[in-house]
């Protein structure tokens, strides 16, 4: 699930739910309480990413 900022009417400035995205990329539940700890609970995806530890294997 995604929202909107809405005090940035952008369309890129996406703000996603930590939460709903962990869940949605297999990240493990541990990684997912720090990020929630480090980000909070709406953060965009690149900072999400920025923030894992264990990134997801980039295939081609």
């Amino acid at each position: 699930m995604q929202h909107l900022d809405k005090k940035l009417s952008t369309p890129a400035s996406r703000v996603f739910d930590v939460l709903a995205y962990c869940r949605s990329q297999r990240i493990k539940e541990s990684e997912t309480r720090k990020l929630v700890r480090l980000v909070g609970r709406f953060a965009s995806r690149l900072e999400i990413q920025m923030n894992l530890t264990n990134r997801p294997a980039r295939f081609r």
